[in-house]
């Protein structure tokens, strides 16, 4: 999409500070999680790109494809790896980038309304997830009293809108759901192509009964009737950058601002632990130092020159050595210290951690 490539000077001071090695560890690790997962499924597994760069859409293409091509590395089929991206107005147009100029499959999540699932769809992804806890809380919280989880509730109109809109547009695209309470309100929602669940909710599986079922075509409900009514296709994604949000109704806003940007904060959060842990497991598992070009070649020196002296010292010696070989290495070591210029004591005092990306030999 050239909207993106010409934005590309304009973006490069808000790309986070680049951390090969970190960032490489954390890519593989999504990666390596993903490979054993499918391993499990037959489906296709969801990736996730860092949401911290949910304004950044050139950064979001990249580093999809990066994700992407450690799958085609491993000899992982397209269709079977699924990109997900947060749908912000950067990432809806970064999902038309992938899709149209990468074949790369995404997942825009966290959509909260008609309006917003549309672009989407329009962007060319082949999933659309919605919050349907963080949506249901909101309108909850604009109704007193609070309504009751069922058919009727706005926020469940509102989900099965967007379901009913695929169906009758017959549009090329999967609506899921995630961050579900209770099984109730699973149960009210149809035609819906998947869902995140908790664990505790998976243990709770053999106990339920969830039947799926897709809206009958003489159907009547405020839903069905909404979706209809809806224009296809949309124009939002022709607007000018910075001007999506201000097309769309002043209650869709509401409800993204309260959906998308609250949980996006929140996976901030949970991506800077994971990185946490993965940073202070790096640590543990390398150790560099570093030592100057002078002061390698001493020691490397002053070991022959020792190692030498040991092996002649063998070679002169008739009677066997009562001594065992760690009074032997201690007495090397002694007779090292002693040697002050080209010990290995001093060898040790001139060392200082590598510097990461320097080539040393």
């Amino acid at each position: 999409m050239k909207v993106v490539e010409q934005d590309r000077h304009l973006r490069k001071d808000r790309t986070p500070r680049k951390r090969p090695l970190l960032d490489a560890t954390m890519d593989q690790f999504f990666v390596e999680l993903s490979l054993a997962l499918l391993d499990l499924c037959p489906g296709p597994v969801i990736v996730f790109v860092d949401p911290r760069f949910h304004d950044n859409a050139v950064a979001m293409v990249d580093r999809a494809r990066h994700l992407v091509a450690l799958f085609d590395k491993a000899n992982v089929r397209r269709w079977r790896v699924v990109v997900t991206l947060p749908a912000t107005e950067d990432g809806i147009r970064a999902a038309a980038v992938l899709t149209e100029e990468h074949s790369i499959q995404t997942n825009l999540s966290l959509v909260s309304c008609l309006p917003h699932a549309a672009a989407c769809i329009e962007a060319g992804a082949k999933m659309v997830t919605m919050s349907v806890g963080g949506i249901l809380e909101w309108y909850e919280q604009q109704q007193k009293p609070v309504p009751k989880v069922a058919v009727d509730h706005p926020g469940i109109e509102t989900i099965q809108t967007c379901v009913s809109y695929i169906l009758h547009n017959k549009l090329n695209a999967t609506l899921m759901t995630a961050d579900i309470r209770n099984w109730t309100e699973l149960k009210h929602l149809s035609g819906i192509g998947g869902a995140a669940l908790t664990e505790k909710q998976l243990d709770q599986i053999p106990m339920r009964t969830l039947t799926t079922w897709f809206p009958r075509s003489n159907d009547t409900s405020r839903s069905t009737i909404d979706a209809r009514a809806a224009p296809y296709p949309t124009r939002y994604l022709e607007s000018k950058r910075g001007f999506f949000m201000s097309l769309l109704p002043a209650e869709c806003r509401s409800l993204i601002s309260a959906v998308l940007y609250v949980r996006i904060g929140q996976m901030k959060v949970w991506m800077e632990e994971i990185e946490a842990v993965v940073k202070d497991e790096l640590r543990h598992r390398i150790k560099l130092e570093k030592m100057d070009v002078i002061g390698m070649y001493r020691c490397k020196s002053w070991v022959r020159r020792r190692a030498s002296k040991d092996a002649d010292r063998k070679k002169s010696s008739r009677a066997p050595s009562r001594r065992s070989s760690s009074s032997s290495l201690v007495s090397v070591l002694d007779s090292g210290q002693r040697e002050k210029p080209r010990s290995l004591l001093d060898c040790k005092r001139t060392t200082t951690p590598l510097v990461e990306g320097v080539d040393y030999f």
